[in-house]
């Protein structure tokens, strides 16, 4: 497959790059571009970082700064879930730009993340965010057709390649020898960036050991596949077209479509065929839900009525004040209960329409693997959506186990008798753990691409194999 054709090919077609001055420029302009990038997002990390420790130390330092209360106070005065940003989030800003990194947990509440950088931030903005992740699967293709548009028209054109082929040079040797000098470009453009990185992981915190260093050497070969697949598609064009101006201009056009049409398109129509409501219908949704099943501070709601009913048969006894526990915090923990189990359903059906979301657009991966490294190098990085909702997860159940735990206190460290004016003692807030979100292992963050990367290897494979066919050597052996 590779001959000494082949190579010397591959030899000229570095040799003729190495001697441009536009080529030593833009690489200089990427390597500055991406080292800014890499340092901004590692400045974001380490403040991010810092600031959460900060906060995270003052929210403890305040409930446990609590005097003598009663345990629903307690409950209401609340605590704080911090998402920690993962170890490359610097490489790859994915939603973290546009959700929050803390929620406030009390009882009988679902709160939103807060203290987002740019809540209400466009769609088009997006595209400006500066991030090494968005320059590569960005501004890289761009360069790659810079520099491989006229490869093979241009070659028409002069008539160069017509003495190759006088010469005995199949055009798939020619194409063979090309793609491994675009491919070889490619990785001494992208591998400095790749290292900076892992320099910066090990010093944010991360160890050879963990998963970290493997998670950034898939980045980088899911990246290098991308710039195979924009290789071959910028030769495929090349070879197709007849002058090397109107391979430019359909390439660009190509560009655009990959890169910033069609995944707004998608995402719109991925949202209109499985629409999500916004947070304020879902929280106004949970809400109608729970009046309709009862009310636990409304002491004649009918649900609670029976569940007093069901509590006094249980103990044998006639009326609440002869319970050797507090009802009052009793009804509080099946009020809790009721509250979450509602959220859950609401909730669960949120992240269905996500996932529905999702799978429509993980469709057309084949067709546009922009789609494909986008999403499998947020989830490499932690900074997808599906992450997100696990910080939510995890953070609602510790609110949960929190809440029931200070209406445990309730029901059996509070008397029936004078409620509201009783306290108990400072001590107990010692007894609760501080939140501390377990971000997920490798196999979790990449469960949803267990077959989906064999679809863009496949579009890389048509591509080469459709350059490599007898149908186009023959339509390019005719134009020469």
């Amino acid at each position: 497959m590779i001959n000494s054709k082949t190579i010397k090919i591959f030899r000229h077609e570095l040799a003729s790059k190495r001697k441009s001055p536009v080529l030593w420029l833009l690489f200089i302009m990427i390597q500055l571009l991406l080292a800014i990038a890499l340092f901004t997002g590692y400045q974001q990390y380490q403040h991010s970082t810092q600031t959460q420790q900060n906060a995270q130390a003052l929210v403890e330092q305040q409930w446990q700064a609590q005097p003598d209360r009663h345990p629903h106070r307690v409950a209401h005065f609340g605590h704080f879930a911090f998402r920690p940003p993962s170890a490359l989030s610097f490489f790859d800003l994915g939603i973290n730009t546009w959700v929050g990194d803390s929620i406030f947990l009390e009882a009988h509440k679902q709160n939103s993340a807060n203290f987002t950088d740019d809540l209400d931030g466009g769609t088009l903005l997006r595209f400006s965010e500066l991030s090494t992740a968005n320059i590569l699967l960005t501004i890289w293709p761009l360069l790659i057709v810079a520099l491989g548009f006229a490869s093979i028209s241009g070659e028409k054109n002069s008539g160069t390649l017509r003495q190759l082929m006088s010469m005995g040079v199949s055009f798939r040797d020619l194409i063979i020898g090309k793609s491994l000098s675009y491919l070889l470009l490619s990785v001494i453009f992208i591998i400095p960036a790749f290292a900076f990185a892992l320099v910066l992981a090990l010093r944010s915190g991360a160890d050879l050991t963990t998963e970290s260093p493997f998670r950034l050497a898939l980045l980088f070969g899911i990246y290098l596949l991308y710039c195979l697949f924009w290789t071959g598609l910028t030769l495929f064009v090349s070879s197709v077209v007849k002058a090397p101006k109107q391979s430019l201009v359909l390439l660009t056009s190509i560009w655009f479509i990959l890169t910033i049409l069609m995944p707004r398109v998608l995402a719109e129509f991925a949202h209109n065929q499985h629409p999500h409501q916004k947070r304020n219908d879902f929280e106004l949704a949970v809400k109608l839900d729970n009046r309709k099943v009862g009310n636990s501070h409304n002491p004649n709601d009918p649900y609670f009525n029976q569940f007093r009913e069901q509590t006094l048969k249980q103990y044998g006894v006639d009326k609440v004040e002869d319970l050797p526990i507090n009802y009052r915090g009793l009804v509080m923990q099946e009020g809790e209960r009721l509250n979450a189990q509602i959220y859950r359903k609401h909730y669960d059906q949120q992240i269905a329409q996500f996932d529905a979301q999702q799978a429509f657009i993980s469709k057309f991966y084949w067709l546009n693997p922009y789609l494909f490294v986008r999403d499998f190098s947020m989830a490499l990085t932690r900074t997808d959506t599906k992450h997100f909702l696990d910080f939510e997860q995890q953070a609602e159940a510790h609110r949960y186990a929190r809440i029931q735990k200070l209406n445990e206190l309730h029901t059996h460290q509070v008397n029936h008798h004078n409620d509201r004016a009783q306290r108990i003692d400072k001590s107990y807030w010692q007894e609760f753990e501080p939140f501390s979100y377990s971000a997920p292992n490798l196999q979790w963050s990449l469960r949803d691409f267990s077959w989906t990367w064999l679809l863009p290897t496949f579009a890389v494979l048509i591509i080469f194999l459709s350059l490599n066919s007898p149908l186009m050597q023959r339509r390019v052996y005719a134009s020469v």
